[in-house]
């Protein structure tokens, strides 16, 4: 499945990303090693975009994933840099738009697991020729992660805002 250097780089650095953000999820904030998976997370991240704009295999051109890359750029850039200058409000920034980045790396693993998993299938099964099945299961599934990924990331920006006046983080 992995056809070039490229893309072993970009998987493996996805890879790193997806586990440095989970983890990043779970473990205890403010803490050196929160700042040590950040920083793993940023970097990986990094990897992760300027190695999609060499993955031409799909289309032979630039594509909608392309663009969805350029679109990842920002949450990733902002977010890192909220916390790295931590000017006044910089928690709340930080905490919503490294949300939104990895949101977004969540979003493109399932969207590729879906395709890489199923398209298969239904090329095997049902002789489908056609790449509407495949925009089809890449939109779906970005959808369905994105709309619970906001509600979720949005429920828990009132907690991070209360610990931000609370802690003096501001």
């Amino acid at each position: 499945m992995i056809r070039s250097t490229f893309g072993l780089v970009h998987t493996i650095a996805a890879v790193l990303a997806l586990l440095a953000g989970m983890l990043i999820f779970v473990r205890p904030k403010a803490t050196l090693f929160h700042r040590s998976l950040g920083y793993t997370y940023s970097a990986s991240m990094t990897v992760v975009l300027v190695t999609a704009f060499f993955t031409y295999n799909l289309t032979q051109s630039f594509n909608l994933l392309h663009a969805f890359a350029i679109l990842s750029c920002p949450p990733l850039i902002l977010g890192f840099f909220a916390a790295f200058r931590r000017q006044p409000g910089w928690l709340p920034k930080h905490y919503e738009w490294m949300c939104y980045s990895y949101l977004g790396l969540v979003a493109a693993f399932i969207s590729e697991t879906a395709t890489r998993v199923l398209m298969p299938y239904v090329v095997a099964e049902y002789q489908v020729r056609s790449l509407l099945p495949f925009w089809g299961m890449v939109g779906i599934s970005t959808a369905l992660v994105i709309y619970f990924g906001v509600r979720l990331i949005e429920r828990n920006k009132r907690l991070v805002a209360k610990f931000n006046h609370v802690s003096g983080a501001a």
